[in-house]
């Protein structure tokens, strides 16, 4: 550093010379006095003769007091504040010695210069505060005493000293000084030009500014003060400059004060802030490297987390790691709770250098996540599982994650809920599935439990108020704990239900908006695909269906005419989902499907969980179930369609034929072409869920690099011109369709670079950089900055003469200057230190600063344009809904492949359909059954005709195996509808419209129904939903309540499903109804029973042996003490259960020979003496009920 020449001024320049005036007088007079052998410099220059202090180091100032400085030169400078500019236009008179003035000079000597006593200052001042405070501190110079002579002052010094007085007095006059030396430049520049804006008015009308005139003066004091107080109110407005009081102290703000007796920090306020806007929400705040939790979200967290959770000032805390957010957050949805994430939104270097540096990090709710509404986000740094976890067969398949909303609508009755009027809309967000449907449901809400069981909701939207209690009671049974689903169900309540209008408006907007200019919604339009056949089944009707997708820009409400009420359904679910950005689940019409239509039969929620679809009935976990048994997919696509044909099986006899036909020749096919299409699925991505993300813009660039190239992999497979390769239309068909979108995914491979892809870098990732030239131009000013970075570091090694010089990283802090610790003082004062060592100190020099500050705002405006391109191409690949089409068909390949490999493997065989409703399985088994037990399966024959009569009642020994032989026939039924192979030796069936089952014992204490109710509910539903082709399973109908009105129920029940004329397998331990409605209808009704062997033993007890072959004929004894024996139960009580088991078939067949006798007495005492051949009606019926009576009697 080089040292000051002596007498150089190096003190920093005074506050009062930012505020100068434009044009100073032109006169001045300088006088000088010595006081104490110290010389004191007056600039009559001043207007009001103010005195300045010397603009010296601190400790050099002048002091106003009467002490000396012997010894010492002081020299001073005229004020600014009303004078010219301190830099330029300020003149000051010194002493003639350069040496300065000693202590030796006489008190006496003076030059001809007025003495300073002449402008003495007041002894007291009074501090006016300025009513609009101000931004600097204020101060009051005091009197200056003088011990030699006093003059007395002119006239005219008189009233210029008056004149000084009242400025100083008047509001705006103090002089302003620097509060801090921290205080920002900007302060004092907008001061300046404010001021300086303030004087030009004076300037532009050509006027001086007034000397000390006492009447220009008074003009001068007021707009002097209009302008100080014009630049104190702004001042204090930008800076939080605190008012003073009247007394001169600050007045503090009253800060709210927490619990804890501590006020709210910054990041407890903005907790508070975003909590009071979502109180249902369970928040996650980002700080630094962690995810924290504050108050009550602290304690659930800890609860369900298992986290620790402190009190911590004012809230109890607890954090996460960033890199386990997800991980928590899958959990968390998982209970049943919303969760939010509140993000950081600047850097921690970009804050350094912005406006609220000394403020919080900017937070705000990012993302929000229910179980139904969970979608991972790539800007959380979350991993997608679209190819991370394999599939294994026998696993439980993934959740569907259904939003389902409901709205009802009464429909009158005996009840005020007794029939209702349901919509129901349910859509998947991850695979983009709408399922609506609108329904009359009884008293009992069978048709939605069934709706509801099907769908499998992780989320129901629901009214707050609309809906019956019965409905309610239904739907808080299903959320609390399903009989079909082990989880629980997040409700979500909206206030009110939308009138139609303004939901018809709402959709209307919101499709125009999703669709390209030009287009138009219109939704009154005849619905030509919800209920024909299925994407996945007709091929040709799919592409095509794809190909009007692409042209309508997805319009879904061009072609559907919904039902009123599911408009008001799905417009909220439209209004849900736009709270999550998912609203694009909506877009494509191929992607709805209505859950009712002449493809697909219908499964009842007791069928499913009767006939163990998709869980056991054990433990509910899916070992043990047909999707346990069939589900051999190896991609997750696949499996999710697998689950839905198994829940859905086929109306269509073409599309059943097309299905087995391909599975036969997948079973027999080894050619060259079989092996590539089963090459296809070795690790394929899930194509839907990704393309659904893609459309969703949430994709990753590495997640969009694996579905295009998954999908180009798919298409180069096979070339166009294969054609017939394959005896099954059905895969023909596949074949000819994967080759279609071979341009359209070489097109977007084509246009990123697929090394960046895999690293996720969206700023390299176009192989074109004129496609979007926003990121170039970000990237060249970005090359820009770092070579100015390199150019400036050989100014920096000049300066430290040390040419080998090169910048430094340390803690990820770049571009730092390392000196050594022996060479730091030598550096510019104006470097930054930014750390140091015991051996160097690192620097930023300000250059650095500014640049690094200008290198960070391109890349945030490189960031920003590189999500908004990636977003851009997203939208386009999304546009191509072929790419999805062709996905389903690889679906549809993996579920034909795994239900190839079932029947292979199991010795399943070919089913044959016919048109007449009948049924006949030679050699059938129960496909779980034998998968599940060592022994052997011992299988049944059935046949139901016209001839073999289309209902059969069951009869037999407890544990003879009669429920395991009906659930087996359904369960051959259903996999035969959904293409699979089934276990028989043969098995020849016409459609079935429905499968309806009743069985075992279950009462609802939480819904009010006993056992028996229950019971009879189910049979109710069954009753009323059955036609002639339905297959109907009713399992010991009428067990519930006494014996007589069981019998009576029973009877009643099959006599009139015997008159609907439907295949029915009725399984009873009352072989006295059987009996009576066989002699009845006998070409309707037939009696069977499970076949056995009694054995009499040494002791005179009798042993059963199980043959579990279905014979013709009634059983003579249900066995029930046989079975209690198996049971276990102790010798004395099997006794005593046995001999009066023997006592009352005894006293039950007195009773029955008794009444006979009677019968027969009346009925000879009554016959004619006349000798008549004819009998009277009651004769007829005396005669009728004898010969009943006598089938009853053992051996008679």
């Amino acid at each position: 550093m080089t040292p000051k020449k002596r007498g150089e001024d190096d003190s920093q320049p005074a506050i009062s010379s930012f505020f100068k005036r434009k044009s100073p007088p032109s006169t001045r007079i300088s006088v000088i006095e010595v006081q104490d052998n110290t010389p004191i410099i007056i600039d009559d220059d001043e207007p009001d003769g103010v005195v300045e202090e010397a603009k010296l180091p601190t400790s050099k100032r002048l002091k106003l007091s009467g002490e000396s400085c012997d010894g010492q030169a002081m020299t001073t400078t005229t004020s600014s504040y009303f004078g010219t500019s301190a830099s330029s236009s300020r003149k000051t008179s010194r002493l003639p010695s350069d040496e300065g003035v000693t202590s030796d000079r006489p008190a006496s000597s003076r030059t001809k210069s007025t003495l300073l006593s002449d402008y003495a200052l007041p002894k007291s001042l009074q501090v006016i505060s300025t009513p609009s405070g101000s931004a600097f501190p204020t101060f009051a110079t005091g009197s200056v005493p003088y011990s030699g002579e006093s003059k007395r002052r002119t006239e005219e010094q008189q009233k210029r000293h008056e004149a000084w007085q009242r400025r100083m007095a008047e509001p705006g006059g103090i002089i302003p000084r620097r509060r801090s030396l921290a205080l920002d430049e900007a302060a004092a520049a907008e001061a300046r030009k404010m001021l300086m804006d303030g004087d030009d008015a004076g300037e532009r009308t050509g006027q001086d500014t007034p000397g000390l005139d006492l009447l220009d003066a008074s003009e001068e004091d007021t707009r002097t003060a209009e302008n100080a107080e014009r630049v104190g109110n702004h001042l204090m407005a930008r800076f939080g400059v605190n008012e003073k009081s009247k007394t001169g102290r600050v007045k503090k703000k009253e800060e709210e004060v927490g619990p804890s007796g501590q006020t709210y920090t910054p990041l407890e306020k903005q907790f508070m802030e975003i909590k009071g806007e979502n109180p249902d929400v369970l928040l996650f705040m980002e700080v630094g490297y962690k995810y924290k939790f504050h108050g009550d979200d602290a304690k659930t967290a800890s609860k369900e987390l298992g986290i620790a959770c402190f009190p911590s000032r004012n809230f109890y805390t607890a954090s996460v790691p960033v890199h386990r957010l997800h991980v928590h957050v899958k959990k968390l949805i998982s209970l049943g709770y919303k969760v939010g994430v509140i993000s950081q939104l600047e850097t921690a270097a970009l804050k350094k250098v912005g406006d609220n540096r000394n403020a919080p990090f900017t937070r705000k709710l990012t993302h929000l996540f229910t179980a139904a509404t969970y979608v991972e986000d790539p800007s959380l740094g979350s991993s997608s599982n679209i190819i991370d976890d394999p599939v294994l067969p026998g696993s439980a398949p993934p959740p569907t994650n259904a939003l389902v909303a409901i709205v009802e609508k009464g429909m009158g009755g005996q009840a005020v809920d007794e029939r209702v009027r349901i919509a129901v809309v349910s859509v998947v967000p991850s695979t983009g599935e709408v399922v609506w449907d609108e329904f009359d449901d009884s008293q009992v809400r069978t048709e939605l439990e069934t709706r509801l069981t099907h769908l499998q909701p992780a989320e129901l939207l629901l009214p707050k108020i609309g809906l019956s209690a019965a409905t309610e009671k239904v739907l808080t049974h299903f959320s609390g704990h399903s009989k079909a689903s082990s989880a629980s169900i997040r409700v979500e309540r909206f206030p009110d239900v939308p009138k139609y209008g303004k939901a018809f408006n709402d959709l209307t907007k919101f499709y125009h908006s999703q669709t390209r200019a030009g287009e138009t919604v219109d939704l009154t339009k005849d619905d030509v695909d919800m209920n024909g056949s299925e994407g996945e089944d007709d091929l040709e009707a799919t592409a095509h269906a794809g190909d009007v997708d692409m042209n309508d820009g997805g319009t879904i409400l061009e072609l559907v005419d919904f039902p009123k009420q599911v408009v008001i359904a799905l417009h909220l679910a439209v209004q849900h989902m736009k709270t999550f950005g998912l609203e694009n689940a909506f877009r494509h019409r191929t992607s709805f499907v209505k859950f009712i239509n002449r493809a697909h039969m219908l499964l009842s929620s007791n069928t499913l969980i009767n006939l163990e679809i998709y869980r056991n009935q054990t433990d509910g976990s899916i070992h043990g179930s047909l999707l346990w048994l069939l589900d051999h997919t190896k991609t997750r696509m696949g499996r999710r369609l697998m689950r839905e044909w198994l829940g859905r099986p086929l109306l269509d006899v073409s599309a059943l034929q097309a299905r087995v036909d391909a599975i036969e020749e997948i079973m027999g096919n080894k050619t060259y072409y079989m092996e590539k299409l089963r090459s296809l699925l070795v690790n394929m991505p899930d194509l839907i869920k990704g393309l659904t993300r893609i459309q969703y813009g949430k994709a990753t660039p590495n997640e969009l690099a694996t579905i295009l190239v998954g999908l180009h992999r798919i298409a180069s497979e096979y070339k166009a011109t294969v054609k017939g390769i394959f005896k099954s239309k059905l895969l023909n068909n596949i074949l000819e369709m994967l080759p279609t979108i071979k341009d359209t995914t070489k097109r977007f491979l084509d246009a990123i670079d697929i090394k960046a892809a895999r690293n996720d870098d969206k700023s390299g990732l176009w192989a074109d950089p004129d496609r979007y030239p926003d990121i170039q131009d970000a990237k060249d000013c970005i090359s820009i900055c770092e070579a100015e970075l390199k150019e400036h570091l050989h100014q920096v090694r000049k300066v430290l003469h040390r040419p080998s010089l090169n910048y430094v990283t340390v803690a990820g802090i770049e571009y730092l200057v390392e000196v050594p610790t022996r060479d730091a003082k030598t550096v510019p004062a104006k470097w930054v230190k930014i750390s140091a060592t015991k051996t160097a100190v690192r620097f930023h020099t300000p250059e650095v600063l500014n640049i690094i500050k200008e290198r960070e705002q391109h890349r945030e405006t490189l960031a920003a344009v590189s999500k908004q391109a990636f977003l851009d191409f997203q939208a386009d690949i999304s546009e191509c809904h072929s790419l999805l089409v062709v996905a389903r068909q690889i679906a549809i390949v993996d579920c034909l492949i795994s239900l190839a490999q079932v029947a292979a493997a199991s010795g399943y065989c070919k089913p044959t359909f016919v048109a007449e409703p009948s049924l006949h399985i030679n050699q059938g088994r129960h496909p779980m059954v034998e998968m599940l037990r060592d022994e052997a399966y011992v299988p049944f024959d059935i046949h139901f005709s016209e001839r073999d009569g289309r209902a059969k009642v069951i009869t037999g020994p407890n544990m003879a195996g009669k429920s395991s032989c009906v659930r087996a026939t359904a369960l051959i039924v259903c996999m035969a509808q959904i293409g699979s192979f089934v276990p028989a030796a043969s098995v020849t069936l016409g459609i079935h419209d429905t499968v309806q089952t009743r069985m075992g014992a279950a009462d609802e204490i939480e819904r009010g129904k006993s056992t028996f109710m229950v019971e009879l509910s189910e049979t109710s539903d069954i009753l009323r939903t059955i036609t002639p082709r339905s297959l109907v399973i009713l399992d010991e109908l009428g067990r519930g309540t006494s014996t007589y009105d069981g019998v009576a129920i029973a009877y009643a029940t099959l006599s009139h499903i015997a008159q609907v004329g439907c295949n029915t397998l009725f399984v009873t331990h009352y072989p006295a109804a059987a009996e009576e409605l066989a002699s009845e209808m006998p070409k309707r009704i037939s009696n069977w029973h499970m076949s056995f062997e009694e054995t009499k033993m040494p002791d005179g007890s009798k042993e059963i042996t199980f043959l579990y072959q279905l014979k013709s004929g009634l059983a003579e004894a249900s066995f029930g003490v046989w079975c209690a024996r198996l049971a276990g139960l102790s010798n004395s009580v099997l006794q005593t259960a046995q001999l009066r088991a023997d006592q009352m078939k005894a006293e039950t067949a007195q009773k029955t020979l008794s009444a006979i006798v009677s019968r027969t007495r009346s009925l000879f005492s009554s016959l004619s003496p006349s000798g008549h051949d004819s009998l009277s009606s009651a004769q007829v019926v005396d005669a009728l009920a004898l010969q009943k009576a006598l089938r009853f009697v053992p051996n008679l």
